[in-house]
């Protein structure tokens, strides 16, 4: 739900929460990343613009308190931030839940965008951590849901994470993506699953997901109309290399929409050459038709460079292009998407900024 509150109050409700936090809670830490870029876009032949575009700015609360033998309850509020002059802060807008962990694993009850997601196309997204125009453009919305309504989040989600045992890990996500239908016999509450299954050992990770969104309109007749059942499975990773890290992603999608059907398949190569305070990126999407209508495709094409000033804060320039097949249309930057555009009208972006994290 988007925030009506007016700028300055929502800012003084942070302040006034960091300051509480610091003051009467030892175990909370205040954290977050400031990241702006000054950039020109275009879109096909309907003409540029130049602006200043937040780049997923955040602010957040988190910590632990210790239950004792080996048992802590987990807590996390992260709200939106805008520096371009944009919408006001929203709180707990991001991921925000409470937990327990322990040996049994971790139970997080909140607000989330879901193990699914977070396991490939984050991790594989090195040069922006997926945000902005250059986020990835391509990928099935199954996999968080079809949130971006919600902010790109799954409200009223459960999320367990098992121990890591030799490197492996399994994450099982359920959301409730909605209230539920008039009819409680009618079981056509929209829904999420996300399981992950996860190796990190060494300079590997490797993830296998299955995501599995179904929506629903018209709660309110009975029975309730399903609109969509979206699935997608996808197996991606990264490996560091002495020299330069490498990732990539494959996702098989299906999309059935009130009886229609059509999957694809999609690619992502990702790439990061590290040296001394320079990082050199390359990163590109290539998503296929889909099974029932040609011309459906679309590539995604980034290439970047970072210079860190310090472990916190860095100077980075990037150029991104989206090239649509004629019958295909996507905006950039996935849940980010900055324009709507018609099908077959490219579009791309030129930016430099700054992003700090504190």
């Amino acid at each position: 739900m988007t925030s009506t509150t007016h700028p300055r109050l929502a800012l003084a409700t942070l302040t006034a929460l960091a300051s509480l936090a610091a003051h009467a809670e030892p175990n909370v830490t205040v954290y977050g990343r400031l990241n702006a870029t000054f950039e020109r876009v275009s879109v096909g032949s309907g003409g540029s613009r130049t602006e200043v575009v937040d780049n997923a700015s955040r602010i957040g609360f988190k910590g632990t308190e210790d239950l004792g033998g080996g048992n802590a309850v987990i807590f996390q509020i992260e709200s939106r931030v805008r520096v371009d002059g944009g919408d006001a802060v929203a709180l707990a807008s991001r991921d925000s839940f409470v937990g327990l962990k322990g040996s049994p694993g971790t139970l997080r009850l909140g607000r989330t965008l879901g193990p699914a997601y977070y396991a490939t196309y984050d991790y594989i997204s090195m040069h922006n951590h997926d945000s902005g125009h250059s986020s990835d453009a391509l990928l099935s919305m199954a996999t968080m849901g079809n949130s971006t309504a919600a902010g790109g989040r799954m409200n009223n989600t459960l999320w367990y994470t098992s121990p890591s045992v030799r490197g492996f890990t399994l994450d099982v996500a359920y959301a409730l993506l909605d209230e539920a239908p008039k009819s409680t016999a009618s079981k056509q509450t929209p829904h999420h699953l996300g399981i992950v299954g996860a190796y990190d050992q060494g300079p590997l990770h490797a993830a296998l997901s299955y995501a599995s969104t179904q929506s629903t309109t018209n709660l309110d007749t009975d029975p309730a109309v399903r609109f969509n059942n979206d699935r997608a499975i996808t197996f991606g990773g990264a490996y560091t290399f002495p020299s330069f890290v490498l990732g990539g992603l494959y996702e098989r999608s299906t999309k059935t929409t009130l009886g229609d059907e059509k999957s694809r398949n999609y690619f992502r190569l990702a790439a990061m050459v590290p040296m001394g305070a320079h990082e050199f990126h390359a990163n590109l999407g290539v998503a296929g038709d889909y099974s029932d209508t040609s011309d459906t495709g679309a590539r995604q094409y980034t290439l970047a460079y970072n210079y860190n000033l310090s472990k916190r804060t860095k100077l980075y320039a990037f150029y991104t292009k989206i090239d649509n097949d004629s019958a295909k249309s996507t905006g950039g930057g996935g849940a980010y998407s900055f324009m709507s555009t018609a099908a077959g009208i490219d579009n791309s972006a030129i930016a430099t900024g700054i992003r700090h994290n504190f």
